[in-house]
């Protein structure tokens, strides 16, 4: 195995409780990535994701079946014009 192919170090994670029993963790990691994960609650999709001056904005909303979130990240996907 290579050292592209590790893990990245884990430096710290922190758990941030929202509404409805939900928890969103943060972990950090040494090569300066960033995980988030939503515990309890709806299989999520992503609805925004763009880059702004000093970082990036990720959105992310329940993905219910029938749920608007998951069309309307497949249109605005579709719009860009990029397969």
């Amino acid at each position: 195995m290579t050292a592209a192919d590790e893990r990245p170090t884990e430096i710290d994670k922190r758990d941030i409780p929202l509404s409805g029993g939900r928890t969103l963790r943060v972990t950090e990691f040494a090569n300066g990535s960033v995980r988030l994960a939503v515990h309890a609650g709806s299989p999520y999709v992503v609805t925004v994701l763009e880059q702004i001056d000093d970082g990036v904005v990720l959105k992310l909303s329940p993905g219910r079946e029938g749920s608007n979130a998951h069309r309307n990240w497949v249109r605005d996907h579709s719009e860009g014009g990029s397969s």
